[in-house]
C-alpha cells in the first residue's frame, strides 16, 4: 500500500486533518514561512495580514451557517459586533463613558465568542423554522434591531459617530501595548498581534476542519441538500440549525474581537448591512462550504488595497491622476470579482487552487 499514496483504507485515514505526508510537510513549511514573514515584513504589511488573519476567522463563522448548513444569513456582522463590543467591556479600560473591566485577554477574547453564541439563541428559535427568502428577511430584522442598539448603547458602544476603544492587548498579566522584549529581540505591539492572530487562526481553522468530518459536520451538509430528507433520517433540524448559528457566531465574536483590537477602536455604525453582505462576499470568492475557502477570500478582500497600491507605485501613478479614488476602485474592483467568480467559477478561489492541485498531481497526465 505504500506505493498507492492516494488509496485509502479506512474512513479515518481519508478523513484526517492531513491525509498524507505531503500536506504535513506544505503545513509546516508555511507554518514557517508565516513565523518568518513577521521579522521581514513592513508595519504595514504585517497589519494587513493580521488583519486578514482576523477576518478569515469571521469568515469561517458565515461559512459554518450558509456553507455548510445552507442557511441563508444576514445577521452575520452583528454578531461580529457583539463580540467587538463584549470584548470591548471586558477588556477595555473604564471611563466616564463607557464601562471596561481591565481583564486578560484570555478572559476577553474567549468571552467575546461566548456572548455572541449566547446572542445567537435569540434568533435561533425563529430561525430554524424558516428557510431562504423568510430567514434572510428575519435576520436583515435581527440586523437593525442590533444596529439602533449599537448606535445607542453608549456606555458599551461609546454611541453613533463616537466609538470606543478596543480590549487593552494584556495577556496573562503582562501589558503588550507597548511592546514586549524577548531575550535581546524587542517585539513590537503589531508583531504580537501578528503571532496571536496567527495562532488564533490557526487554533480555529483546525477546530472548522474537525467539525467538517464530524458527525455535526454531515448533518449540516445533509441540511444544506435537502432538510427534509435529514429529517427523514434522523437528523434533528432544530438542534443542527440551532448550533450551526451559535458556532458561526462564536467565530464571528472572536474574530470581530480581533479585528477591532488592531485597528484599536470600532464605531457602531460599522456594523451595517453592507458589512453584513462584505461576510457572504468574503466566502462566495473564496469558496463557500470549503476549508480553505475563508481564508482565501479573506485574504483577497483585506490586501487588494496594499496591492492596488503597490501597482499605482510601480507603474509611478498617483491617486490624484486617477478619476477614481482608492476606496472606489477597490470597491469596483471587490464587486466585479464577485460578479466573475459566480458565473465562470462557483467554487472561488479554492476551486482555482483545488484544479490547480489536481492539474500538477496528475502531470504529465491529462487526468
Amino acid at each position: 500500500m505504500k506505493s498507492r499514496p492516494n488509496l485509502y483504507t479506512n474512513y479515518a485515514k481519508e478523513t484526517a486533518i492531513f491525509s498524507n505526508n505531503t500536506q504535513k510537510f506544505w503545513f509546516f513549511v508555511l507554518l514557517l514561512l508565516s513565523i518568518s514573514l513577521c521579522f521581514v515584513a513592513t508595519d504595514y504589511w504585517i497589519l494587513l495580514i493580521s488583519r486578514s488573519l482576523a477576518f478569515s476567522i469571521g469568515a469561517w463563522g458565515i461559512n459554518i451557517v450558509s456553507g455548510l448548513a445552507g442557511q441563508i444569513t444576514l445577521a452575520h456582522g452583528s454578531f461580529i459586533g457583539i463580540g467587538v463590543y463584549t470584548a470591548a467591556v471586558f477588556g477595555g479600560v473604564a471611563s466616564n463613558s463607557v464601562w471596561g473591566l481591565e481583564l486578560d485577554m484570555l478572559i476577553w477574547l474567549p468571552m467575546a465568542g461566548i456572548v455572541a453564541a449566547l446572542f445567537s439563541f435569540i434568533l435561533s428559535p425563529i430561525a430554524v423554522r424558516l428557510k431562504g427568502l423568510n430567514l434572510a428577511l428575519v435576520t436583515l430584522a435581527f440586523l437593525f434591531i442590533c444596529s439602533h442598539i449599537f448606535s445607542n448603547f453608549k456606555s458599551v458602544t461609546g454611541g453613533a459617530g463616537i466609538g470606543r476603544k478596543s480590549a487593552k492587548l494584556t495577556l496573562l498579566g503582562v501589558n503588550l501595548e507597548e511592546g514586549l522584549l524577548v531575550g535581546n529581540y524587542f517585539l513590537q505591539k503589531n508583531q504580537i498581534l501578528y503571532f496571536i492572530c496567527l495562532f488564533s487562526c490557526i487554533t480555529m481553522g483546525f477546530g472548522f476542519k474537525n467539525l467538517v468530518r464530524s458527525r455535526a459536520g454531515r448533518a449540516y451538509a445533509g441540511i444544506r441538500d435537502g432538510d427534509i430528507a435529514a429529517e427523514a433520517l434522523g437528523v434533528n433540524l432544530f438542534r443542527y440549525k440551532a448550533s450551526a448559528f451559535a458556532l458561526a457566531s462564536f467565530y464571528a465574536g472572536v474574530g470581530g474581537s480581533l479585528a477591532s483590537t488592531i485597528s484599536g477602536g470600532i464605531e457602531p455604525g460599522f456594523f451595517n448591512l453592507l458589512f453584513s453582505i462584505l461576510a457572504v462576499a468574503i466566502i462566495v470568492i473564496g469558496g463557500a462550504g470549503t476549508v480553505l475557502g475563508p481564508l482565501f477570500g479573506a485574504f483577497f478582500y483585506v490586501m487588494m488595497p496594499g496591492f492596488i497600491q503597490y501597482i499605482l507605485k510601480i507603474t509611478h501613478l498617483t491617486e490624484s491622476a486617477l478619476p477614481l479614488n482608492l476606496g472606489q476602485i477597490e470597491a469596483m474592483l471587490f464587486g466585479l470579482c464577485i460578479i466573475l467568480f459566480l458565473i465562470f467559477e462557483p467554487r472561488g478561489l479554492w476551486g482555482i487552487w483545488f484544479r490547480l492541485r489536481n492539474y500538477f498531481k496528475a502531470w504529465p497526465f491529462s487526468y
